[in-house]
């Protein structure tokens, strides 16, 4: 089932949506909530899955939705490894976004914080020297707790790609 363009934009940036002046906060969340789930819907049920490459290509181009992944990724229970392997199998640029995938190789089971760390592996914007000695230390320092995890490989790799910034 192919999904063109129009439809992704028609599913999840419903003019409605962004030309409405809510007059309450909760209407806003309740609006945002469902085009997140949408997203979530799009890149996780197997009925998509020959559209994937169109859903992709949506990411590269609409910047509100790598917002609404973001919010997907960092809402999400089952769906999160499928969701962050998205971001580098779209290639979309993840820049801003570095310090949520340190915390979530920091965090997260070893196949989530491996997708995560192939999005960082995939970073090609600036970042600052500051920035990526701050996280360099973070990883560092969760690396005690985690140094006998099976994970703890993937914390040493984060630092070592995080110091190409410094």
């Amino acid at each position: 089932m192919a999904i063109k363009r129009d439809l992704l934009v028609d599913k999840l940036f419903d003019q409605r949506f962004y030309n409405t002046m809510y007059i309450s906060k909760a209407d806003e969340e309740k609006a945002t909530a469902e085009h997140v789930d949408m997203l979530v819907e799009l890149l996780c049920d197997p009925k998509y899955k020959s559209s994937k490459q169109e859903i992709f290509n949506f990411l590269k181009k609409e910047p509100k939705a790598v917002e609404l992944l973001m919010r997907a990724i960092a809402e999400a229970k089952g769906d999160k490894k499928a969701l962050v392997a998205a971001c580098w199998e779209s290639n979309i640029d993840c820049t801003r976004f570095l310090s949520f995938f340190v915390l979530i190789v920091i965090q997260e089971s070893f196949e989530v914080a491996l997708e995560a760390l192939t999005v960082i592996e995939q970073i090609t914007g600036e970042v600052t020297p500051e920035k990526a000695t701050e996280l360099i230390a973070k990883v560092k320092d969760s690396y005690a707790a985690q140094a006998e995890a099976p994970k703890a490989p993937l914390l040493m790799d984060c630092v070592e790609l995080l110091s190409r910034w410094v």
